[in-house]
Order: C-alpha cells, then sequence, then structure tokens
C-alpha cells in the first residue's frame, strides 16, 4: 500500500488493516517525517502497530505473508523480516515473489523484499537516478512475481512485473493518491479506483496529482493469478475491471452443473465454508433449487489456516476455527461449498465435525480445480509434498476427507468464470510462466537441492 498526500498515520493504520487477509505474519508502515523516514512494525494484524498522532504526506505499508525467508518468530527479527525496507532515499514494499535469487547473487538475504530494495538502490544509481532505466535492467535480472510500490524523494512510484502476476491498483483524488493490492483500500480511503497498473508499467507520482507513465517491458500475454479470484482477494475488490465476488458467484454456477451430472441424491441444504466461497454457495443453491443456509460459522478470532505458519498451527486452528448449528445438521443431506482443497487439513475436520452432528450425508465441492504442483509466484506452496493432489486421485481424496463424493471445478469452469485468457495456471497444469520456474522445476524432478527447502530457494545453476 502507498499514499500519497496528506494522511493521518493511524488513517493509514486503518486502511492497512483492509489487507491483512493478504499476510498475517507481521506488518508495517513507513512515513517520511521533516525529510528523514520513520517505520514502526509489528508481529501480526496491523493493529497492533504502534504510530504517532501524527499525518504525513508519502506513507508506505506492507503485511508479510513468507514465500521468501522463514517466518517472523520475535520482534527483534522485524527490521529483517518485514517490510517496508528502506535504503538510502529509497523505501520499498512488494508483493510476490522472486525465484531466482540464488542465481544472482551469492549474498544472502533475509527475504526477497529486501533483496528487491538493494538491487534496485544500486541499480537507480548506476543509471544517474532514473528510475525507468533502472526498472529495464531489474527486469533482465529477476524471475518472478513482483508487484512494488516505493518512495523516492519526494515521489511515489509502483511497478508490476511484465506478467502482471499480483494485483495492483491505483486511484486519484484531490490531495491524495493511493496505491493498493485491492481496490478496498481505495474506496475505505474515499478516492476512486481509476485503474489496474498495467503489466510491465512504471508509474511515477508527483505532489499535485502529477503522474507519468512510462512502459518498460511488455509480454504478448499476461499471466494473473487465478487464486486471486478463487481465494486471495476480498469478495469486494475489482481486479482487471472485474468484481472478484462475480467472479465467485459464476464459478458456484459452474459447480451446480458438475454437481447434476453427477446424479446424486439431492442436498437439503448448501453449506459454504466461511467466507471465502459464499458467493458460489448462493449461486449453486440457486442452480439446484434449494436453500442455502449457513450453519458453519467462522470463529472471527482467528486467522486464515492457509496462510498459518505451520502444518501443527493448521490443524490446531481448524479444530477451533469453526462453530456449528447442531440443529441443522442432524438427519441432513449437506453439499459443502469450499474454495480449495490443499492440504486436505479443513476439508477432513469439516466432514468429521459434520458427521459427529448427525448429518446423513456430506457432498464436498470446491471451487477451484486439484491444485496439484506448487507455486513458485506469491503462494506459499513450493513442494508438491504439500499438495493432497499431487499425491491422491480424486477417489482418494474423497476417502481422505471422509465425504460421500468429491466434486472439483472444472479448468474449463474457473477460467470462463473468471472471464480472462492470460492466467498463472501452473499450480493447476505445471505450465510455468517464466524461464526460471521451468529450470527449477526441471531440477527438482532430478532431486536436486535439499528437500526440506523451498524449491525456488534451492541453488538451481
Amino acid at each position: 500500500m502507498g499514499i500519497l498526500g496528506e494522511c493521518s498515520l493511524a488513517t493509514a493504520r486503518e486502511l492497512l488493516l483492509l489487507l491483512t487477509h493478504r499476510g498475517q505474519d507481521a506488518s508495517g508502515l513507513l512515513w517520511r517525517d521533516n525529510g528523514e523516514f520513520s517505520e514502526s512494525k509489528t508481529m501480526g494484524s496491523p493493529a497492533g502497530i504502534d504510530v504517532p498522532d501524527t499525518t504525513s504526506t508519502l506513507i508506505l505499508g506492507s503485511t508479510r505473508y513468507p514465500t521468501s525467508g522463514r517466518r517472523v518468530v520475535s520482534n527483534d527479527e522485524l527490521d529483517r523480516f518485514v517490510g517496508p525496507f528502506r535504503r538510502g532515499q529509497l523505501a520499498l514494499t512488494h508483493n510476490g515473489n522472486i525465484t531466482n535469487i540464488p542465481s544472482i547473487t551469492r549474498d544472502r538475504y533475509h527475504c526477497d523484499t529486501e533483496f528487491i530494495t538493494v538491487l534496485l538502490d544500486q541499480l537507480i544509481d548506476k543509471n544517474d537516478g532514473s528510475l525507468p532505466d533502472a526498472f529495464r535492467e531489474f527486469d533482465q535480472f529477476v524471475d518472478g512475481a513482483y508487484s512494488l510500490v516505493g518512495l523516492l524523494g519526494d515521489k511515489m512510484f509502483v511497478y508490476r512485473d511484465p506478467h502482471g502476476f499480483k494485483p495492483l491498483v491505483f486511484g486519484r483524488a484531490p490531495g491524495r493518491i493511493v496505491v493498493a493490492s485491492e481496490s478496498t483500500v481505495l474506496d475505505m480511503a474515499g478516492v476512486p479506483l481509476e485503474r489496474d497498473v498495467y503489466p510491465g508499467e512504471l508509474l511515477i507520482f508527483g505532489h499535485g496529482g502529477s503522474m507519468e507513465s512510462h512502459s518498460i517491458s511488455q509480454n504478448e500475454l499476461h499471466s494473473h493469478c487465478f487464486f486471486e479470484y478463487v481465494y486471495f482477494a476480498h469478495p469486494a475488490a475489482r481486479i482487471e475491471g472485474q468484481l472478484v465476488y462475480d467472479v465467485r458467484f459464476r464459478l458456484g454456477r459452474a459447480l451446480a452443473q458438475e454437481f447434476k451430472r453427477r446424479g446424486l441424491v439431492p442436498p437439503d441444504y448448501v453449506v459454504p465454508v466461511p467466507d471465502t466461497s459464499r458467493p458460489a454457495a448462493q449461486a449453486l443453491a440457486e442452480e439446484l433449487g434449494v436453500p442455502m443456509r449457513e450453519i458453519i460459522l467462522k470463529n472471527r478470532y482467528l486467522g486464515r489456516t492457509f496462510i498459518a505458519k505451520s502444518q501443527r498451527e493448521r490443524d490446531a486452528m481448524a479444530k477451533n476455527k469453526y462453530i456449528y448449528l447442531e440443529d441443522k445438521i442432524a438427519g441432513k443431506n449437506i453439499l459443502v461449498v469450499d474454495d480449495s482443497i490443499v492440504r486436505g487439513t479443513t476439508a477432513k475436520m469439516i466432514v468429521a465435525d459434520l458427521r459427529r452432528r448427525g448429518a446423513s450425508k456430506v457432498y464436498f465441492t470446491v471451487t477451484c480445480p486439484p491444485q496439484d504442483h506448487p507455486c513458485y509466484y506469491g503462494i506459499d506452496i513450493s513442494t508438491s509434498s504439500e499438495l493432497i493432489a499431487a499425491e491422491a486421485e480424486e477417489e482418494q481424496i474423497a476417502e481422505f476427507i471422509g465425504a460421500d463424493a468429491l466434486i472439483y471445478q472444472t479448468m474449463n469452469g474457473l477460467v470462463n468464470a473468471i472471464g480472462l485468457r492470460d492466467l498463472c495456471l501452473a499450480c493447476l497444469n505445471g505450465e510455468y510462466p517464466t524461464e526460471h520456474a521451468r529450470r527449477i522445476r526441471a531440477a527438482v524432478a532430478t532431486n536436486a537441492g535439499p528437500p526440506e527447502s523451498r524449491d525456488y530457494e534451492r541453488v538451481i545453476e
């Protein structure tokens, strides 16, 4: 998140809270104060960031979802692992993941945002302060996904990698410019959404609302992350001109057709797993002509199980994540709708919980096709061993989670619901859009590197 224009730090912290679902490992705010950078960082949610009762005209914010570097385990590690980072007059925050750091340098970095800050600072200096020239050279080195927001001098700049993996939007209003991963931040700030940052585009904003646009690097096809629409983004967000809620609704309609093809006993209720699958469940229920009932309620005090720190923590969270309306379950055929099955942890526990409460049948539907390849572009599934679909067929997964039937979204259903043809589907089909990611997969297939490390953090020559 980046803000240019007068804004209180308390307001900036509230805006950053809208991105907590994108990362909950740690959070940070950085701002300019009398020409100098100040910052405040905390473990967990932005709500814990301590800021003075003052304003700034240049602010960066970051919520950390660690796909490069390890988890933050103490306050002493915040400066090493948590953005925004600064170096001289440059400050930077980043969403995505760089796959080829070991191939670029033998220096060790705590996380990829730190690496980007150091490299970009060097390239700016090498190119006599020219941001466009620095980014043209930057793109020749770096492989992966990177949506960047930074400060340099009295200006704010944003850059989105040529593939457009991760979302990045901006808006301008009198006296304020806001850049964020999701448009909900702009909505809350009272700044109208202007558009997405184009893949390969560098924008440089100045006070007074000025904007320079530089086309740095272009690809014929882009590779927008489909998982943003299925899971990551808020349903009220607009990405590439589409409301995420509408995409999820269409995913539910497509799932309904798959359910009908199975010839199964109709459910009494369609039940969403809160919160991401609710629009899909609404659509599925309408198509099947049965009521949707929210008999699984979320414990609001827990975060997202998917981005928890370890399998042990995910298991513990899953056990306490949901509250059930028991009177609505006994003797009923329940059709559960979830956004994805990654490791199978949550699905297995939900099915067991429903059966324990007397459900006659439990069908489990998923708005995402089976994920059987690791992601190297910003979703922390970096080895195939973490993916149940990489190790088991659909019938085996259904048996593992204990469902009477398991129905995945089809690839055509997914692509048609999103409405874009230039998607990154690598975790579904193994077709990685970037060269170094393809090299990683080839090397991993020959058992290169230590097995306990992330695929993309191994040294691939």
